[in-house]
């Protein structure tokens, strides 16, 4: 598997600034509206909230603990359950704006089958968070998650949401010996993202967050203002968030906010940098078949996804022949939130070893 990023002529420089620049002016305005009902001072709070919330420490969702890692020497959290290193590993890998927390569901599922190790990312909750765009690169998070395998075992069932999902296809490309199984979530495979996008004009609408977040601060801006708004939106948000009544509550949002809001610069700007520097990074892929995804893989998909059309995850069986294929009915892009019976159930029936 290689990386390469598409050469930046100062055409494409000028069109991707040019269309960010016209999603920046959109957002501003709505948030110029906002601002006329709540007030300017409303735009400008942010708030931290202090005092961890309890959830976090739940005993039944397994034990905290940090690896050092030995090529980046970043520092990673992670929350594990299931004490018995004899069990087969499974590895759970969040997206954005999430942290270890959006697993708590199938922590307490499959912890008595498996050990269960749930990584904050690098860049989120209480990871290290390394400054500089360069030090979010997908080579770089996949290596991450390598040695996060190396530590607990040769190799591991991977589960990614989002953006965990895409780097959990690199590294099933890359490294296919270290993934006994596969599951992703809400994330199509990066070789069918561009395609898809070019010939959709309705996914390449919904994709405006890919370009308005290559403008530096002003994204920042937007997601802390009135209180975090950005947050709230995309997790419970009408457009964006969970379709379920309390799939999310109050304590759970507590939780992603007391990281999110934590006064480090990068607590924010650390996610936001997988969008900035991962834009125009691509696979190549052989569509014949020496880069395909060839271990046994689930994709599950949120009915009413926000973000990424239903279609790119059909169009990715055309580069992971030995994927299964789901959708949640009624759940929204945070589909192991939204419906965690449903998806702990496919999960399950994916993972039986008559499959």
């Amino acid at each position: 598997m290689k990386y390469m990023s598409v050469p930046r002529s100062v055409v494409t420089v000028t069109v991707v600034y040019t269309v960010a620049m016209f999603w920046g002016v959109l957002v501003m305005l709505g948030c110029l509206v906002r601002m006329v009902r709540k007030g300017p001072k409303a735009f400008f709070t942010w708030n931290v909230l202090e005092g961890r919330p309890r959830c976090l420490d739940s005993r039944d969702l397994g034990i905290h603990g940090y690896v050092r890692l030995k090529r980046s020497g970043i520092q990673l959290h992670y929350v594990r359950a299931g004490d018995d290193r004899k069990k087969p590993l499974m590895v759970l890998l969040h997206g954005l704006p999430e942290i270890w927390y959006s697993w708590r569901h199938q922590l307490r599922e499959f912890k008595k089958d498996y050990q269960v190790v749930a990584v904050d990312m690098r860049g989120y909750g209480e990871s290290e968070k390394p400054a500089g765009r360069s030090a979010y690169r997908l080579e770089y998070l996949v290596e991450d998650i390598r040695e996060v395998i190396e530590t607990f075992n040769t190799s591991c069932v991977l589960v990614g949401h989002d953006w965990g999902g895409a780097v959990a296809w690199y590294l099933a490309m890359e490294y296919p010996d270290m993934v006994d199984r596969l599951v992703v979530m809400s994330c199509p495979h990066p070789g069918v993202f561009m395609k898809y996008v070019s010939s959709h004009p309705r996914q390449f609408l919904k994709s405006w967050f890919q370009f308005f977040f290559q403008l530096p601060f002003l994204p920042e801006l937007v997601f802390k203002s009135f209180d975090y708004g950005g947050l709230y939106a995309s997790l419970r948000g009408r457009r964006m968030g969970c379709k379920t009544p309390d799939a999310i509550t109050d304590e759970d949002y507590k939780a992603y906010k007391y990281f999110f809001s934590k006064p480090n610069p990068m607590a924010v700007t650390g996610p936001f940098n997988y969008l900035r520097a991962n834009f125009g990074t691509i696979p190549l892929v052989d569509m014949h078949g020496t880069d395909k995804v060839t271990v046994p893989c689930l994709l599950i998909w949120g009915e009413m996804d926000g973000a990424l059309d239903v279609g790119m995850g059909e169009m990715s069986r055309q580069l992971a022949p030995n994927m299964t294929f789901r959708v949640v009915e009624g759940a929204s892009h945070w589909v192991q939130q939204d419906n965690p019976a449903v998806v702990n159930t496919y999960m399950r029936e994916f993972l039986q070893p008559s499959n």
